[in-house]
């Protein structure tokens, strides 16, 4: 066998052995619920940091209801509506630290600290920032309540506790 047949055999062998790997890792083991609960608020934050960005852009109620119900949902669509209304929208980021607080058969608790960072609320008409910076908390405990509906984890409840920093 010369050099070069070795070398694509070697090849050969390593791409099928690659792929005989990655099929060993198809067989773990679907994400528990602490693991889904956590994933299902980061699409609430997704969402929800998409409608405060663009609030006008389109009707939010849809998309926010794939992540939120209850108390949760109602609180963030009339926020979404008045941000429409005003017209304002967020801009910049804001950065949490999520963890799993509690857990129940159909309900998980989450903590999260967040921190605004340079997020800011900014008015559509004049480009002025409408938040009060100077006293606003900047970093704070975030309290969110998932319960399972319809086999999928939704924010049911959240606090902002602002008298908690972290």
């Amino acid at each position: 066998m010369t050099t070069g047949r070795c070398v694509g055999l070697l090849l050969t062998v390593a791409v099928l052995g690659t792929g005989c790997s990655g099929a060993a890792t198809s067989t773990e083991p679907p994400p528990g619920p602490e693991q889904q609960a956590l994933a299902a608020y980061e699409r609430f934050w997704t969402v929800s940091q998409a409608a405060f960005a663009s609030p006008a852009s389109r009707e939010w109620s849809g998309d926010l209801a794939e992540v939120a119900t209850g108390p949760a949902l109602e609180a963030t669509l009339t926020e979404v509506r008045s941000y429409a209304e005003f017209p304002a929208h967020t801009v910049g980021a804001i950065s949490r630290a999520p963890s799993v607080a509690s857990v129940s058969d159909a309900r998980i608790d989450i903590v999260d600290c967040v921190d605004l960072g340079d997020s800011r609320l900014v008015s559509d008409r004049t480009g002025e920032v409408l938040d009060d910076l100077a006293n606003r908390v900047q970093r704070f405990r975030y309290r969110a309540e998932l319960v399972v509906e319809d086999g999928r984890w939704l924010v049911e409840r959240t606090d902002a506790a602002l008298d908690e920093p972290c």
